[in-house]
């Protein structure tokens, strides 16, 4: 199962998930067996990062595409 924490993940831009600490309680509780939500988060890693082709990819794998909407909120 593929992770924003492949990727280099840096303490700065954890800040956009609420930091590590929070991330990881999260994750703990199971916010990472939901497979939208670890593509949600890949999709803002790099978009973040400026890759917005990588991005794009993750975000066309989400199942449920309302979540998207969330999208115009954050950027």
């Amino acid at each position: 199962m593929e992770t924003i924490f492949d990727h280099n993940v840096t303490d700065d831009e954890l800040k956009r998930f609420g930091g590590r600490e929070t991330l990881m309680k999260f994750i703990e509780r199971g916010l990472y067996e939901i497979d939208d939500n670890r593509l949600y988060h890949l999709g803002l890693l790099f978009a973040g990062r400026g890759d917005y082709e990588k991005a794009k990819c993750y975000f066309n794998k989400i199942e449920h595409k309302e979540m998207l909407s969330s999208l115009v909120q954050d950027f």
